[in-house]
């Protein structure tokens, strides 16, 4: 008798299988709130509400008004690869809807306790099935309006090893925010409700004015600065959206928004392509803009990422050029006069359709104005004069050392008591200082400065040889102990007179709200203000700034990007201190300094670290004299 074979392929079961499939669709409750509204909207839906509990993780429900399902069809569609979409290979090649795969409701359902009561206007009685961890219930009659309502409690109960990824609730429920918000620009038709916590946070009516939802984001008066973008057409492509003026360009790309026939989408194709329609654009900084394309379904592939985030198009050159003639003819028209900001009337607008992400126009475009034969020559005008005051406004490290006062006015400041500050104090003057010497301070230990060294490094003498030091990465160290130093008392802080606002992306208000205690331990006071803006009331006595509100956002913007991770380290004030230090060095005038360096030399000196920054550049480097005789020595 021949012996059993041992077997080590097995086939997984239909609950594992799902588990294994939520790790790619479902990464966050972002991730849930997003397939299920691609459901509703795929289902014809007027209205879709979306309410969310704790971030997401205790409750997700997503109610909305369309076809609804029969009893069988709401049996079936917690089955995998369960899809009313896809019929035949051909069809894959031709998707006009949101969703096709059939793996969202039976991979959420198999990490949470899920409810699905829904009913066709048709039918007089709706259906509900329970699933719990991916077992279904058997299905029950219910009373309930025509659509359907999913509610998702309890996500990743059964993957606790998941659910440790996730990150602050109000870090999450920035996130859902954000994913309802790109659902509601793409369908303006569509009326979007959004309840964090039993607050309602917007209600968007349903409008074919696309102007109109933007402003519901984004403010009327911003709104009616939109450039609307000249529609450009080429074969298979239309390109249509509001281009934002270049006083609104951000130094990341959170007010950059691409739809691909209905779907949010990012890919670095049409992001080039926008930046090439510009004539160019300063480093650093990135243009707002609402951007939407109609591109026909077989010229481009959307099944190449798991979350449909990204897409590969067939015929990425056509697309380039169309986004490119779209974007350079509209600021061309702009400058021109031609492009009038007003609102225009709702007939005007070609929304896409509810029914399916294409969207199709209903009325004729506007004639399309010519566009310019030398693109530089008529775009380098528009953006000359914007710039200049737009790189003041963000910090701009400055081509000409200043010698102006670096802090606040002393009537927007209250009168505070310090230590000796780390940033250069208004008066007297600083080149009428009186610079310290080897004699007179202690923590020079026989330095004497010999001079600059193209304005940027200080060069100094002692009895080794020559050291050079960078002002700007010693300051990094000195605020960087500075703040280190504070332990668990909070730095000294002073009270601005009229408290500045900082509006913020849902994600990024999580994001402060996440850090609030380094900040508060730095010495900045800040509080809510609205739903999405931030109140800063108090900044640090040794950071002063003519602007809070600019600099306070770019520090949130490195945590929001995901860099820097406080939940991590073991001291979470330590990220936020180099953070910190690195920015205001790096837009701090050394003016002052430079015109000092022995008291700056001295102040790098006195720090526990004095010869590299935190994250590791050096501050100092040591020329010994016998290093530089052995390389003068004759051979």
């Amino acid at each position: 008798m021949e012996e059993a074979q041992e077997q080590s392929i097995r086939r997984m079961s239909d609950t594992l299988a799902s588990q294994v499939a939520a790790g790619e669709v479902v990464e966050r409750p972002a991730s849930v709130v997003k397939e299920l509204v691609e459901n509703s909207i795929d289902a014809g839906a007027h209205a879709v509400r979306v309410e969310i509990r704790r971030g997401g993780i205790s409750l997700i429900r997503v109610t909305d008004d369309g076809s609804g399902m029969s009893p069988a069809d709401a049996e079936m569609c917690l089955q995998r690869h369960a899809t009313s979409k896809l019929l035949t290979v051909q069809d894959l090649f031709d998707i006009r809807h949101l969703g096709f795969r059939g793996e969202a409701l039976p991979s959420i359902a198999s990490v949470s306790q899920m409810s699905i009561t829904t009913r066709r206007a048709k039918d007089v009685e709706g259906r509900r099935i329970l699933c719990n961890g991916g077992e279904t219930e058997p299905a029950q009659s219910a009373g309930c309006a025509p659509g359907t309502d999913i509610s998702i409690a309890n996500l990743f109960y059964n993957t606790p090893v998941r659910r440790k990824f996730l990150k602050s609730e109000e870090t999450e429920s920035g996130h859902v925010e954000h994913q309802v918000k790109l659902h509601a620009l793409a369908y303006p038709e569509v009326r979007f409700t959004f309840v964090r916590d039993g607050q309602t946070v917007f209600d968007l009516s349903a409008t074919t004015d696309l102007r109109r939802r933007i402003a519901g984001f984004i403010g009327q008066q911003e709104a009616e600065t939109l450039m609307r973008i000249r529609p450009t057409e080429a074969p298979g492509v239309r390109v249509t959206g509001f281009l934002m003026p270049l006083s609104a360009a951000r130094r990341n790309r959170k007010m950059q928004f691409f739809f691909l026939n209905g779907r949010p989408i990012e890919d670095s194709f049409v992001t080039r392509a926008v930046r090439d329609g510009y004539g160019g654009f300063p480093t650093g900084l990135h243009p707002a803009l609402f951007l939407y394309l109609e591109v026909e379904p077989a010229l481009v592939d959307v099944n190449v990422h798991p979350a449909k985030r990204e897409v590969r198009f067939r015929r990425p050159a056509e697309i380039t050029m169309a986004v490119m003639d779209a974007v350079a003819g509209t600021l061309a028209q702009h400058a021109r006069g031609e492009n009038e900001c007003e609102t225009p009337a709702p007939q005007e607008e070609a929304p896409p359709a509810s029914t399916a992400p294409t969207p199709a126009a209903s009325a004729a475009p506007p004639p399309a104005a010519p566009a310019p034969e030398k693109k530089p020559l008529v775009l380098r005008p528009l953006l000359q004069p914007v710039l200049a005051p737009q790189q003041k406004e963000l910090h701009l490290p400055p081509s000409e050392p200043k010698h102006k006062e670096e802090s606040a006015p002393a009537a927007q400041r209250e009168p505070h008591t310090a230590p000796r500050p780390i940033s250069p104090v208004p008066s007297p003057a600083p080149q009428e200082a009186p610079a310290p010497t080897a004699e007179t301070d202690p923590a020079l230990p026989h330095f004497r400065f010999l001079g600059m060294l193209h304005g940027r490094y200080a060069l100094f003498e002692n009895a080794e040889g020559m050291v050079m030091m960078s002002p700007r990465a010693a300051r990094e160290r000195i605020i960087f102990e500075r703040l280190a130093a504070t332990n668990k008392q909070p730095l000294i802080s002073q009270r601005l007179l009229v408290p500045e606002l900082i509006e913020l992306d849902a994600r990024d208000m999580g994001i402060a709200m996440e850090v609030k205690p380094q900040l508060e331990r730095a010495g900045y006071a800040v509080s809510v203000f609205g739903r999405n803006t931030l109140r800063v009331e108090a900044v640090p006595a040794i950071l002063p700034l003519k602007q809070a509100a600019p600099f306070l956002s770019e520090l949130l913007g490195v945590f929001t990007s995901g860099g820097v991770r406080l939940n991590r380290a073991r001291n979470p004030f330590e990220p936020f201190a180099l953070q910190l230090a690195h920015r205001y060095a790096a837009q701090e005038d050394l003016a002052p300094w430079l015109a000092s360096p022995l008291s700056l030399l001295a102040d790098l000196l006195r720090c526990e670290i004095p010869y590299c920054t935190p994250n590791g550049r050096p501050t100092l480097l040591p020329f010994p004299l016998t290093e530089i005789e052995r390389r003068f020595a004759a051979r």
